[in-house]
């Protein structure tokens, strides 16, 4: 990443990694929505690209056949978390880049200040918690209630913050023991 920086509205947005056709860049907390204008310098060499900025666009973390990670699995009724990027702005103000301390108590961590919501197969999820925990540098936990009801199989999980729906994730609800 040597000779590598992003910017967003000229505010310096973190690399946290690349590939010969992809940059991962973390936007910065403080661009707001809106137009914005990302711009990129590789060794000397600019380009630019303008896209529009909003409240909030929530995508989940999948692995590659679209199911949750780090847990793609579990009981009707039960606990689970799910790791997501896009929750827009969050209270307690944390440093673009930065993540909160360990041992931060719960109710101390960034947490989004759009109303968060999780379905599973349709069915509205218990959500006990939504925010940035220690070490998660632009993602955020959720933790949900997989719905007692839900159906055994494969289930689309949404997350929806502000309104906004993100592109659906694959947990498999397994049939109850």
């Amino acid at each position: 990443m040597s000779g590598v920086s992003a910017t967003v509205n000229g505010i310096s947005a973190p690399v946290s990694a690349m590939s010969p056709g992809q940059l991962t860049i973390q936007i910065p907390y403080d661009v707001g929505s809106g137009p914005a204008i990302l711009g990129v310098n590789n060794n000397g060499q600019i380009a630019s690209y303008i896209f529009q900025m909003s409240p909030s666009a929530p995508g989940i973390f999948t692995d590659q056949t679209g199911a949750l990670t780090p847990v793609a699995s579990g009981l009707a009724g039960q606990p689970i978390s799910l790791f997501m990027t896009g929750e827009g702005d969050v209270s307690s103000s944390l440093l673009t880049g930065t993540t909160p301390g360990p041992g931060t108590p719960l109710y101390r961590l960034p947490q989004p200040l759009l109303p968060v919501t999780v379905t599973v197969g349709g069915l509205p999820a218990i959500v006990s918690f939504a925010g940035i925990t220690s070490g998660l540098v632009g993602k955020s936990q959720v933790n949900f209630t997989i719905p007692p009801a839900a159906a055994p199989g494969p289930q689309p999980v949404v997350v929806t913050v502000g309104g906004v729906p993100s592109p659906p994730a694959i947990l498999t609800v397994n049939p109850p023991q």
